[in-house]
C-alpha cells in the first residue's frame, strides 16, 4: 500500500486526543499507516490492536511491535465468526486490507459490535472505486452507520469514513 506520509499524518488529525483512545485496524500488510498510528498512541499512551489478515504482516507486524506494551498484534481471518473476545469497544477502525465483497456485510455486523457509539470507521478503497463506494455506503447504511462520506486525500485511495450510532440497530 502506497501512502504519502504527509497525508496519514493528515488522516490521523481526525483522532480526538481524549483519553483512554483504542484504535484498530484490520491490515494486509505492513505499511506507513500502522507505524504512524503505533507514533500517535505510544506519544498518548493509547491502544492499538492491528489485525492482520496475512501470515506476512502477522509475522512482520509481530515482530516489529512485539516490545510495545499499546500494541497488540493478531492474526484474524476476515470470515471468523467474530473479531475480539473482550468486551473492548474501539473509537476508530481502519480498514487497509480488501475485503472480499461476499464478506463486506458480514464484516460490517461483526465490526459494529466492536466500534464505541459514535465511533469511526475508516475503509481505504482504490481510488475512482465509484461502485465500491456505492457498494460500501449501502452496507455501512444497512448496518446502522451514518454521515457516510468519501474522501479525496490519497494518490492512489479515495477513503470511506462512516460514524456508528448510538442506539441504532441491534
Amino acid at each position: 500500500m502506497q501512502l504519502e506520509i504527509e497525508k496519514v499524518e493528515q488522516l490521523l488529525t481526525i483522532i480526538n486526543l481524549y483519553p483512554a483512545i483504542r484504535i484498530m485496524h484490520f491490515s494486509s500488510g505492513s505499511h506507513l499507516l500502522s507505524k504512524k498510528i503505533v507514533e500517535l498512541c505510544r506519544e498518548h499512551g493509547y491502544e492499538y490492536q492491528l489485525n492482520c489478515t496475512t501470515d506476512v504482516c502477522f509475522e512482520k507486524a509481530n515482530r516489529k511491535y512485539m516490545e510495545y506494551p499499546e500494541v497488540v498484534v493478531k492474526k484474524i481471518n476476515v470470515a471468523q465468526p467474530r473479531y475480539t473476545l473482550q468486551a473492548k469497544a474501539y473509537d476508530y477502525l481502519f480498514v487497509t486490507c480488501p475485503i472480499d465483497e461476499a464478506e463486506q456485510n458480514s464484516f460490517l455486523k461483526k465490526s459494529y459490535a466492536m466500534i464505541k457509539n459514535a465511533g469511526l470507521i475508516v475503509i481505504f478503497i482504490p481510488k475512482d472505486g465509484l461502485r465500491e463506494y456505492h457498494l460500501w455506503s449501502e452496507l455501512l447504511d444497512e448496518n446502522n452507520f451514518v454521515a457516510t462520506n468519501r474522501v479525496n486525500l490519497f494518490e492512489h485511495y479515495d477513503l470511506i469514513i462512516s460514524k456508528k450510532m448510538h442506539g441504532w440497530g441491534s
